[in-house]
């Protein structure tokens, strides 16, 4: 009985006074009150937890009208020059590097900013930066160098701050920026010195 008592001085004074005068009441009333605050407290929680589990009722019907309602395809990640750069990219680095493709920026580097302006900054001309080809260390698993490939239709004006941000950010993490050119026949060596490759075999 004192483990009652005991819980029932710790719920009356959890109570506000003015919100249950239960002091007024005999003990036997007093026990009760508290004992059906904490089996609605307990059945509260139970089912709070059990429709984390099983979803809500909206979830399931959005998902049992994938079926009729959507239509999905899967689609090619590089196109056919994409696919040559990535086959000669891979004999120059294989036995330096993994080969990853179109990474986005911030799957790469980790960004602390200080200062709201200049976040907002850097997130609006970041947030849509995607690396064409990024070399992975394969002991480390951290990326090392990140290679981005001009293509025909690049306005080199509307994206040189846009270039010149992100190789800022890219060398504040400790990453090399390498930047090819689509219509430019390259080569296995070729790519190999560019990489500079050379040195570090």
């Amino acid at each position: 009985m004192d483990f009652f008592d005991r819980l029932l001085e710790r719920l009356l004074e959890w109570i506000p006074r003015d919100w249950l005068p239960l002091a007024s009441h005999p003990p036997l009333s007093q026990m009760l009150v508290a004992g059906l605050i904490v089996v609605t407290g307990f059945v509260i929680v139970v089912l709070v937890r059990l429709r984390r589990r099983k979803g809500t009722p909206a979830d399931d019907m959005w998902i049992n009208g994938i079926g009729e309602r959507v239509k999905a395809k899967a689609q090619p990640l590089m196109d056919g020059s994409d696919v040559s750069m990535f086959n000669l990219l891979l004999l120059a680095v294989r036995d330096h590097f993994l080969l990853l493709s179109k990474i986005p920026l911030r799957s790469l580097v980790q960004l602390r900013v200080e200062g709201d302006a200049f976040k907002r900054v850097l997130a609006q001309n970041l947030r849509n930066v995607t690396v064409d080809f990024v070399l992975v260390h394969p002991g480390t698993r951290l990326p090392a160098k990140a290679i981005f490939i001009r293509k025909p239709g690049d306005d080199p004006m509307a994206s040189s701050s846009q270039e010149r941000l992100v190789e800022a950010v890219f060398q504040k993490a400790g990453l090399e920026v390498v930047r090819l050119d689509q219509e430019a026949r390259y080569s296995v060596e070729r790519l190999t010195n560019l990489l500079g490759l050379e040195e570090e075999g």
